[in-house]
């Protein structure tokens, strides 16, 4: 299966919450290494044509490694010492940072320096983090009449949501809008919004269906609290702190003893 990379993304579009802390870059990387995801490489001011490698390993002393994809040997001569912009691929988006001091070692892999600022940044705005197993993390939809409905969520991004609920519970069909709907973990809850249905199938067990959202008309407040939420989460998963992950949240008013 060919290898799929993204282009690199201008500075100008990073927010502070997207740099990753220096104390944590060697772990955050060294965990992400282990997946062997894929890595574009790019030129400092060529963001157009970039080559392929697989993430290798992490070494605290060297730096980082990576094994060169159908990259011939003239053009990896020319890289060394060169400094080049890394794209490195993942699940929950794409990590960015300068590779500096570029060697080539006796089996052709490339090495750079361990980089002091990397990006974390989502691939698309499309894009959607499955949440920690957190049984206090709900979406509550409001069914009128001051009913409500009690819903898993299965997926979130920053302007829509997949949800898990039980079959029958209420009427699901593509097109209608859930008024009065919001977040809610213990005793915090997020301002209202309004979701339209795009999708529903049968979920994991017979008796359960799966139902795709996207956001209706979001006010700034809800479209904040999205990516808040999103934004805790991913960095959460990167840092390795889940069970934490709530403490960030823009929503979120707990108290932390």
């Amino acid at each position: 299966m060919a290898l799929q990379i993204f282009p690199p993304e201008s500075r100008k579009r990073f927010s502070e919450d997207s740099r990753v802390e220096q104390r944590h870059i060697f772990r955050l990387l060294d965990r992400e290494f282990q997946k062997r995801p894929a890595v574009g490489i790019y030129g400092l001011d060529d963001w157009i044509n970039g080559h392929i490698a697989l993430a290798m390993h992490v070494d605290s002393v060297e730096g980082l490694y990576f094994k060169p994809e159908e990259i011939p040997i003239p053009i990896l001569a020319k890289m060394i010492d060169t400094h080049k912009t890394f794209v490195v691929c993942t699940d929950t988006g794409k990590f960015q940072f300068t590779g500096k001091n570029l060697k080539i070692d006796e089996n052709a892999n490339i090495i750079c320096d361990l980089p002091t600022e990397v990006y974390h940044i989502q691939r698309r705005d499309s894009f959607r983090v499955v949440p920690p197993v957190d049984e206090s993390f709900k979406l509550i939809v409001g069914l009128g009449a001051g009913q409500e409905l009690l819903t898993n969520i299965v997926d979130i991004g920053r302007s829509g949501v997949q949800l898990d609920m039980r079959a029958g519970a209420t009427d699901v069909s593509v097109g209608n809008y859930w008024h009065t709907c919001y977040f809610e973990r213990t005793s915090s809850r997020t301002a209202n919004f309004d979701l339209q249905i795009k999708h529903y199938y049968q979920g994991n067990d017979i008796g359960r269906v799966r139902v795709g959202c996207e956001l209706y008309l979001p006010k700034p407040q809800t479209l904040k609290e999205y990516e808040s939420t999103v934004d805790t989460i991913v960095r959460a998963r990167a840092m390795g702190n889940l069970k934490k992950w709530y403490l960030d949240l823009s929503w979120w008013k707990g108290q932390i003893f």
